[in-house]
């Protein structure tokens, strides 16, 4: 029995080679499919994963963008008002003084100078901390990544106290760049309205033609060319000039500020952003717009006009412009400020900020320097 055994196996030796390589061969490509499959399966995990994190980390992020910006509202709105006293203005014509046109004319300036400002200064306030802290954000969830992974025994990239540094670069537009941006305004508002009489009535499209005029004014500069967005000079407002910030210096954590402040710099003269704030801007003077014909309104409702056919006087809307930073540049719940914030070109811009600076890529290169 072995003997025919053998003499068969003899006789097909080749196809018993031929199958043993066959079986093995399927057993090795399965087993190495299998381990393909469930690398490739742990690896979508952990990139879904990732990805999850990220997300919330992202999104805690705007929450505290936005309440961060809600918090300095009162800041900016009083040093708007004591930039721009209406009430000092106001008392001195209850006096009935003999200079009272010219308080009247004074009130008038400094009342159209003021919303503009709540328009510039809201819109720059919004746009400049979001831009910080989804660059200190996209930072801060790289170390989170490294440090899970093991990856990295050096000190965070971002230390808490570079953080508060770094973010307190807001302080600069705050407390100079503001008031140099309300001379700016002021100054333009002046040229455009002084030979507005406050006896002239003046129609809706009157006011929004007089709007655009204030803001060109305020927007236009000789430095700008027409290929660069009108925007850009606002730029100088936002952060102390690049002499400020850049010195010389081997200690690593000031190289890292400075690394922070130049990136920033980089995103704020982006067309991105001015687009972004070109859009904000837009909608605030639409929003001044809209809270002003709701006055023509009443009164074309009172004279049973058409809203386009009433006029009203300029003194009688000195009182309603000023009234209006009360209402624009409010605490919560705030018209403005809840639309800056949830414009889809405002969570692009964002989105596009924190990605960039939260890829793993960015942040080696970031380490190495450090080490």
């Amino acid at each position: 029995m072995f003997t025919s055994m053998w003499n068969f196996i003899k006789r097909h030796k080749k196809k018993f080679i031929f199958s043993g390589f066959l079986v093995g061969g399927s057993v090795y490509l399965f087993r190495y499919a299998q381990r393909k499959f469930k690398e490739i399966q742990e690896k979508e995990a952990a990139e879904c994963l990732k990805h999850a994190r990220q997300q919330h980390h992202f999104d805690s992020n705007q929450r505290t963008c936005n309440m961060t910006v809600i918090s300095m509202l009162p800041t900016l709105r009083e040093a708007l008002i004591k930039k721009f006293d209406t009430e000092a203005v106001k008392e001195s014509l209850k006096n009935s003084p003999e200079n009272k046109l010219e308080l009247w004319e004074k009130l008038k300036v400094i009342s159209v100078s003021r919303i503009v400002c709540v328009l510039y200064g809201c819109s720059i306030l919004c746009l400049l901390l979001r831009v910080q802290l989804n660059i200190v954000g996209g930072y801060m969830f790289l170390d989170s990544v490294f440090n899970r992974n093991g990856m990295t025994p050096n000190p965070a990239l971002v230390p808490k106290e570079l953080q508060e540094r770094y973010l307190s670069l807001i302080r600069h537009f705050m407390d100079h760049g503001l008031h140099q941006l309300c001379d700016l305004i002021h100054e333009a508002v002046q040229k455009e309205i002084k030979s507005v009489s406050l006896k002239e009535r003046l129609s809706f499209h009157n006011l929004k033609a007089i709007t655009d005029q204030i803001r060109e004014r305020i927007e236009s500069s000789p430095e700008i060319s027409d290929l660069q967005s009108p925007t850009l000079m606002l730029c100088t407002y936002m952060l102390p000039s690049e002499g400020l910030t850049s010195t010389e210096t081997e200690n690593p954590e000031e190289k890292m500020y400075q690394q922070l402040v130049r990136e920033t710099r980089d995103v704020l003269e982006s067309p991105d952003f001015h687009a972004v704030l070109h859009t904000c801007l837009n909608r605030g003077f639409a929003k001044l717009l809209d809270s002003l014909a709701d006055h023509y309104h009443a009164a074309a409702a009172d004279q049973d006009q058409n809203l386009h056919e009433v006029g009203i006087p300029m003194a009688k809307l000195i009182p309603v412009i000023s009234s209006l930073l009360f209402k624009l540049c409010s605490d919560t719940p705030n018209p403005l400020i809840q639309e800056l914030l949830m414009l889809d070109q405002t969570k692009t811009l964002a989105a596009n900020i924190y990605e960039a600076f939260s890829q793993q890529e960015e942040s080696a290169s970031s380490v190495e320097q450090k080490n």
